[in-house]
């Protein structure tokens, strides 16, 4: 049998709660299991159809050359413009989108950013 190199981590890593999706979820699935007739609001599920004109929006962004790419790291910097004028427009908050606004893939990824430095 191989030995097995464990890395020992570190005490505020040992002290994170677990994540809070996965306890719903087993939460959920034990409260199923049981035949309790469950609304689930935990992760917030589309119940309905995409609209039509979305869907066709986004058949011809899928047809397009250019979107058949991975973009940057920090994302299109037109998509970074975009939120930073959302942002300016919804919250009165100027951003520069160059250095302050970075596209994710979650917001798991997201918290897992805030403490590196840029």
């Amino acid at each position: 049998m191989k030995s097995r190199t464990f890395v020992e981590l570190a005490e505020r890593v040992r002290n994170l709660p677990p994540y809070l999706f996965a306890a719903i979820d087993r939460m959920k699935q034990d409260a199923l299991a049981k035949g309790v007739d469950l609304i689930d609001l935990s992760i917030g599920d589309p119940d309905i159809p995409t609209p039509g004109h979305i869907v066709n929006a986004m058949k011809r962004a899928v047809e397009k050359p250019d979107n058949h790419r991975y973009p940057s790291y920090e994302g299109m910097l037109t998509y970074r413009e975009a939120v930073a004028d959302w942002y300016r427009k919804r919250f009165r908050v100027a951003l520069d989108p160059r250095t302050e606004v970075l596209s994710l893939i979650g917001s798991k990824e997201g918290i897992g950013h805030i403490p590196w430095p840029s």
